[in-house]
Parts: structure tokens; C-alpha cells; sequence
């Protein structure tokens, strides 16, 4: 069973339930619970949505923004209809704004060109910070772009342009962009002059992350999804007190960090930009069944 994640630190809950594997481990908490799933990091929703449709997968990952912009087309046929099983963090700094200088305040976005992932997680935001400086998606251009992160064709990689005066940013490429998230010199990435504006961690309940299902599926395999689920809130539990803890279980948290790292980043090396990602996210506070 081929189950979507998107870059995104709550997503380390679902790589250590699945053993550190993209593939179900043996002795893993999803393994416990009956399940063999194969994890696959599918930053486009785009894909996600087209695989979800032909039944390659019955589930999504993505924000509640982005589930609701494709809600009319899931909608249409009663079998795709998708059902929120579960939500896993909300942002807490993840997710960020950064403008290049000259650009001081959300005001002074009004004709600028903001890079920003088609269908991702950040629409809804940006519309937001619009929203509160008294502004509307058509007071900015939009460069639209394919991808979240990690290719020529994501919102860090447009800011590197000309054109471009603003981009919406996973944290990971916003502190690579800012020099560590002071202000860019120029050199390791950055951009001189560029400094992260917004972020999640003034507007913590902006970007729900979930699991839906289709409702077919869910209909058919209702004790499946009910152990994917539990599965979810135990891992989110291990996952809470590994990093509480992690002096005392360093091999462990180390394993789990660099697993996260390959899965999510495509290099075991990246643990630095796996542990931003997961402290910038509120896991919430369930009890697992």
C-alpha cells in the first residue's frame, strides 16, 4: 500500500512508525498494526491528486488548504469523496515568508512578484498575510512554480531571479536563503539583503497538515485506516519523547533524524534541515487508543 509524505517535520511521526523505512519494518508500530505501506514523498500534490484518483493510493497528504483547492474535483464522484482521518501538526515556524530587502512589511508587497508552489501548502497563507496588511491575492504577481523544495523549479530558486521580490518558503530553504535566518550575504545560498518577514510562528493555526482517505476505500478497509491512524498518534507519542529525551536515547534519535533526513531530504547528511523542520511544528496533544 503506497502511503503519500510531503516535506514536512510531522512527517517524521510516519517515517519512525514505519521503521525508519520507506518500506514497513519488521518489528515497526505499523508492522504491529497489520500494515504494509511504502512511504513516498510527493511534494506536487498535483501527482498526489492524479494518483489518489486512479486508485494508485487511497490516501492524501497534504494542509486542509490544499485538499479543500482540489475539494470540487475529489467531490465529483462519490468514491473519491475524502474523508479527514487524522491531523498531524499544525505550522510553528515552518512555513515562511522571505522578501529580499526594500520589502519591510506585508504593505509593501502590493505590485511585487511572490514565488509560490502550485497547489502546496502555502497559498492559503500568503492569502492570509495579504488578507491582515489589507490586500488581495490580485494586488501581487504570482510566479507559480512546480515544486516545494530540492529542485530548479521551487520557490527558494525563483527568488534567486530578478523578477522575483518575494517567495513562500519551507523553513528549511528560508534559513538557507536568510544566511541562517539573519540577513543573506550572498554566499552559501543566500541572497544578500534577504530576510525571512513572516512566519508560522506568529500565525500557528494557519496550516493544518492531514491524512484523508478516499471514501471507498474507507468504507471497504474502515479497520485498516482505524490502525494506520493508531499507528499515527503512537509514533507522534515516540516521537514527542525521543526528542524530549534525546540525551538519553541518542542511537535512536540519530537513526530516526537521519531516516528523516534520506526520506524527506535525499541526503542522510541533511539532519540539520530534518531537525529544523521538526521543531518548527506543534504535533498535537492526542491519546493514543
Amino acid at each position: 500500500m503506497q502511503v503519500p509524505l510531503i516535506t514536512w517535520g510531522g512527517d517524521i511521526a510516519t517515517i519512525l512508525a514505519n521503521g525508519n523505512n520507506k518500506n514497513t519494518a519488521a518489528g515497526s508500530i505499523f508492522a504491529k498494526q497489520n500494515l504494509q505501506l511504502k512511504l513516498t514523498r510527493i511534494d506536487d500534490f498535483k501527482q498526489q491528486v492524479e494518483a489518489y484518483m486512479q486508485g494508485e493510493t487511497p490516501y492524501l497528504r497534504g494542509t486542509m488548504g490544499m485538499v479543500n483547492m482540489a475539494a470540487e474535483l475529489l467531490n465529483n464522484d462519490p468514491r473519491t469523496k475524502p474523508i479527514i482521518i487524522y491531523q498531524m501538526t499544525w505550522s510553528n515556524g515552518g512555513d515562511c515568508l522571505v522578501a529580499k530587502s526594500g520589502i519591510k512589511s506585508a504593505k509593501d508587497l502590493k505590485g511585487k512578484t511572490i514565488a509560490l508552489q502550485a497547489y502546496g501548502p502555502h497559498v492559503d497563507y500568503l492569502a492570509k498575510l495579504l488578507r491582515d496588511a489589507g490586500l488581495k491575492m490580485s494586488d501581487v504577481n504570482i510566479k507559480w512554480v512546480k515544486d516545494l523544495t530540492g529542485t530548479d523549479n521551487t520557490p527558494a530558486e525563483a527568488l534567486n531571479t530578478k523578477d522575483v521580490d518575494a517567495a513562500m518558503v519551507i523553513i528549511p530553504d528560508g534559513l538557507m536563503l536568510t544566511s541562517n535566518g539573519s540577513v543573506g550575504t550572498g554566499s552559501e545560498g543566500s541572497i544578500k539583503g534577504a530576510k525571512i518577514m513572516l512566519s508560522t510562528k506568529s500565525a500557528n493555526r494557519i496550516i493544518a497538515d492531514v491524512y484523508a482517505v478516499r471514501s471507498d476505500y474507507f468504507a471497504a478497509h474502515k479497520k485498516e485506516v482505524q490502525n494506520f491512524v493508531h499507528g499515527l498518534l503512537l509514533a507522534e507519542q515516540d516521537v514527542k519523547a525521543l526528542f524530549k529525551g534525546k540525551q538519553a536515547r541518542l542511537a535512536d534519535y540519530k537513526k530516526t533524524v537521519t531516516a528523516a533526513a534520506e526520506i524527506l531530504l535525499d541526503s542522510a547528511a541533511a539532519t540539520a534541515d530534518a531537525e529544523a523542520c521538526t521543531g518548527t511544528v506543534n504535533m498535537l496533544a492526542f491519546r493514543a487508543m
